[in-house]
């Protein structure tokens, strides 16, 4: 049975509907990332999700794009090069590599919504603006320049599940 965390409002739906998602698409059906942009960056909305159990299985903060907003709420969202906005909509993780945030995952833009996230180097990477600290110091997270940025731990804490194949969800 599946309890969403206080705000989550990861519903019982959109999780059915990541399940279909990743069998339609051909991705990996173990677990999915959601990211609620509806939420203040000041609140956890980086989910982990077991697509099995549908359970929550790892929740952080996420920084938004700074052309989204440059205070806790995310509130423009584009995919045009140069824009430094988040991108709504679903993701796919392709792979990973070492650049200048460190270890950083790949992701392809499934939808219409997204469809630029190659050219326009959408990447889950770790930074230092995304942390406890930045977080108590500020009374929010800093800015990418469009890339769901998160914590280094938290990062660390994710990469079991940051696999090629796995959803991300970006939405509001």
């Amino acid at each position: 049975y599946f309890l969403p965390a206080a705000g989550s409002e990861i519903s019982i739906n959109r999780i059915n509907q990541a399940k279909d998602f990743t069998l339609q698409q051909d991705c990996r059906g173990d677990y999915a990332i959601f990211i609620n942009m509806a939420l203040p960056s000041n609140e956890k909305r980086w989910y982990v999700v077991d697509l099995k159990s549908e359970n929550i299985l790892y929740e952080t903060y996420v920084a938004h794009g700074k052309g989204s907003g440059e205070g806790t709420q995310a509130n423009v969202f584009s995919d045009k090069p140069g824009s430094c906005c988040t991108a709504l909509g679903i993701y796919k993780i392709t792979g990973s590599y070492m650049g200048e945030h460190g270890l950083s995952y790949m992701l392809e833009g499934l939808e219409k919504s997204n469809k630029n996230a190659i050219n326009r180097s959408i990447v889950i990477h770790s930074a230092w603006y995304a942390n406890d600290d930045f977080i108590e110091k500020y009374g929010r997270c800093g800015n990418s320049w469009g890339c769901p940025a998160i914590s280094a731990s938290a990062l660390k804490a994710c990469a079991p599940y940051l696999k090629p194949g796995t959803i991300v969800w970006i939405y509001r």
